[in-house]
């Protein structure tokens, strides 16, 4: 099985975990009744997030594509945690700390895990780069001169 399937078969799975959990709460509410929407989306956005952040951590990818990753997991673990925050009717003092953490703790990821490169930085940071008019200026110095 490929590395890159196990994220979004994370992301199926728990949206159908989600999906039939909250059919059930529907349709058994004495049995399933403490489970709302707040629970299922909890779920659905707690995996998917974990699933994009450890997808992002141990694969190898460009850094515009983990910078990427990182961002998404980070958006729906922030999502959880609003969802949590719902389900469990925390007060409201509390939201805006838990969510600054994982937002940092992401960062914190996203610093460690590209190594600090910015996603833009190409080949011009290489030793002996050469820009488009230096390159042209050393093909006219070698041109041979029987063009003439």
């Amino acid at each position: 099985m490929s590395k890159k399937i196990l994220p979004r078969l994370i992301v199926g799975i728990s949206f159908l975990a989600a999906a039939i959990l909250f059919l059930l709460s529907e349709l058994m509410p004495d049995q399933f009744g403490g489970f709302n929407l707040a629970w299922a989306g909890l779920i659905f956005s707690g995996a998917s997030g974990l699933a994009l952040l450890l997808n992002a951590l141990f694969t190898k990818n460009s850094v515009a594509l983990k910078k990427l990753q990182l961002l998404l997991s980070a958006i729906l673990l922030i999502v959880a945690v609003l969802c949590l925050v719902s389900a469990l009717a925390l007060p409201d003092n509390l939201v805006l700390p838990i969510i600054l953490v994982v937002a940092a703790a992401v960062l914190v990821l996203s610093i460690l895990f590209t190594g600090g490169k910015k996603w833009d930085e190409g080949d011009n940071h290489k030793v002996g780069y050469k820009n488009y008019y230096q390159r042209k200026a050393e093909e006219e110095k070698n041109k041979p001169d029987d063009q003439q």
